[in-house]
């Protein structure tokens, strides 16, 4: 991998070996991400932030004193999308509302005597707006469905009802059925009219 480092406020290419594959961040587009690497400098010294893409020469993000708050930015990357800062031993990448050209290797650099990188970073933003498509999708569908086993429901409940219209033996069965419940009904009453009281003395 080459990599950029800093002497007399110029950038000179320096063969590096990765030894094991970087962590792998993945974010949707329109999010903040904030990344970080521990400054392991002595003394103050010459920091930055770096990224790669795709196996491409790695450009300088962001740069700075470790004692001086003035944060340089470099090869057209924007200071209101992309800041850099230190609190302590801690070296922040803060990149607001992240695009899918955001996404690379990102990694930082820092110099006194000699150049040191460290906490490199895959990161990948994925397209928000195909998620939104697909959650929308998935309703759409489940929606058809569920209109679907309406429809069913309603044209079984008609077919139901016509029948019952239309079916004469089904009318003879109800109204044969009503006269039968009424009639021992009746017959309940007339029970009841004949009963005999005794009286004893």
């Amino acid at each position: 991998t080459n990599i950029y480092t800093f002497a007399e406020n110029k950038l000179y290419l320096t063969r590096v070996v990765c030894v094991s594959p970087p962590p792998l961040m993945v974010v949707h587009s329109g999010e903040n991400v904030t990344l970080q690497c521990i400054n392991v400098l002595k003394t103050p010294g010459h920091v930055g932030w770096f990224k790669q893409v795709n196996g491409s020469e790695p450009l300088c993000i962001t740069s700075m004193w470790s004692s001086v708050p003035t944060v340089h930015h470099q090869n057209g990357f924007q200071g209101k999308s992309i800041k850099m800062f230190m609190t302590n031993i801690t070296i922040f990448l803060t990149i607001t509302e992240v695009e899918v050209a955001d996404s690379g290797l990102y990694f930082c650099g820092m110099s006194d005597t000699c150049f040191i990188f460290a906490n490199a970073t895959v990161l990948k933003v994925q397209d928000g707006t195909m998620n939104l498509f697909l959650l929308v999708v998935i309703l759409a569908v489940v929606t058809a469905v569920l209109l679907i086993i309406i429809l069913i429901l309603v044209l079984k409940v008609r077919r139901d009802a016509n029948r019952l219209n239309t079916d004469p033996d089904a009318l003879n069965y109800a109204a044969l059925n009503f006269t039968s419940k009424k009639k021992e009904r009746r017959g309940e009453k007339e029970l009841d009219t004949h009963v005999v009281y005794a009286a004893t003395r």
